[in-house]
């Protein structure tokens, strides 16, 4: 119900960490000179207060403004960015300068547009409420950093075994994935917002049936996107490059479910148990590491696609069976069994398929797409059109 002192306690954290952080970078910079350090701690700065009121603009369900200052970051970024680079021809500098004025100018307008925000940071810290938080979010940060070790060890272990010009290949790879999952991010952002703000017991049913409508819809979604992005990579990236298409459908898999591992996390945040959070990422990032190391020699650069994949299926079948009470979701295992098997196999066709018959199964692929989401492609249009109408 007291907003305030929630709000309150998370900016005085923010500053108590980013005056430790800022005043250790210092004396690092001086000790050990790196280019640009100042700008850099700048930047560091309007980065995590830029992200503390997305988080708190989230928690005060003000989704448009949320939507609205990133939004207006983009525009500032970019538009500095043209004008210092482009038009004014300055350096590296003016990067981190067009990112600092950006991120500040949309923290300004969320403190103009939501009045909540302005609290009086002078009071007394509470500090039971403190370590209450501190309880809580503390064991996420393993969690984040095994988040980052999954995306981003393959490419250590690929620079080491195989060397800088593979991992350039395997990076190009990778960008595809990358936009579904920033895709998919958004629908688990609106999933964690609206799941743990739920507190009615009786949601098994209703879960599993958004469960049901994400593992179908992203499943066949890939049916299209593998084939098209392999077309893609055929007939417009550099000859060099063209090799990535080969790598890219056992990360496509690991992006779907790196999605089912996240949607099932907010089973943790309901019930405050952050540390198995924790925990089943540390198991996610472990046999991530394991089998692209030991299968890397074997197979090459496939090892580090398909490690990815099956690092985020050990995580979220671990997360399934522990959230599987909690979230009351039930899955109908021979209908997911169907959906997960196809995909599999047209992975592992895909990496061995020429331009005809990529364009054989994109066709199919974009038929049985529209046939399994018919209804829910329907529901969007019919909701999209009364929009248009009011």
């Amino acid at each position: 119900k007291d907003k305030s002192c929630y709000i309150r306690a998370a900016m005085q954290i923010l500053i108590f960490n980013l005056g430790i952080v800022t005043i250790a970078m210092i004396i690092f910079g001086k000790l050990y000179p790196f280019p640009y350090y100042l700008e850099f701690i700048l930047f560091m700065i309007a980065a995590r207060v830029f992200d503390t009121i997305q988080k708190l603009l989230r928690g005060l369900k003000n989704q448009w403004l949320f939507i609205l200052s990133s939004l207006i970051y983009t525009i500032i970024f970019l538009t500095l960015n043209v004008v210092q680079i482009c038009i004014l021809k300055k350096g590296v500098s003016s990067l981190f300068i067009s990112a600092v004025i950006a991120y500040m100018g949309a923290v300004i307008f969320a403190f103009i547009k939501e009045p909540r925000l302005k609290v009086n940071l002078s009071i007394r810290p509470d500090w039971e409420l403190l370590g209450k938080m501190c309880r809580f979010s503390i064991p996420l940060i393993p969690n984040q950093l095994n988040w980052w070790v999954m995306n981003s060890s393959d490419r250590f272990v690929v620079t080491y075994f195989l060397g800088t010009a593979v991992n350039g290949v395997y990076s190009i790879a990778y960008k595809f994935p990358s936009m579904l999952q920033l895709l998919l991010g958004f629908f688990n952002t609106s999933w964690q917002d609206v799941s743990v703000a739920d507190k009615s017991k009786d949601t098994g049913a209703y879960y599993s049936n958004v469960f049901y409508k994400l593992y179908t819809f992203s499943f066949s979604l890939l049916w299209i996107l593998i084939p098209a992005t392999k077309i893609f990579i055929t007939l417009v990236m550099a000859e060099d490059y063209k090799i990535a298409a080969r790598y890219i459908s056992f990360l496509y898999l690991g992006s779907v479910f790196q999605s089912f591992s996240s949607f099932y996390g907010v089973g943790y945040l309901k019930d405050k148990k952050t540390k198995q959070a924790s925990l089943t990422s540390i198991y996610g990032a472990v046999i991530n590491l394991l089998v692209n190391i030991m299968m890397i020699r074997w197979i090459g650069l496939h090892a580090a696609s398909i490690s990815t994949f099956f690092g985020f299926l050990i995580m979220w079948l671990v997360r399934e069976k522990q959230n599987r009470v909690e979230l009351g979701i039930r899955i109908e295992k021979k209908h997911f069994l169907l959906y997960s098997s196809a995909t599999v196999c047209l992975c592992t066709v895909t990496c061995m398929t020429g331009m005809g018959m990529d364009i054989l199964i994109g066709i199919m692929g974009g038929i049985g797409f529209i046939l399994i989401n018919r209804r829910l492609i329907q529901q969007i249009i019919t909701k999209l059109i009364k929009k248009r109408i009011r």
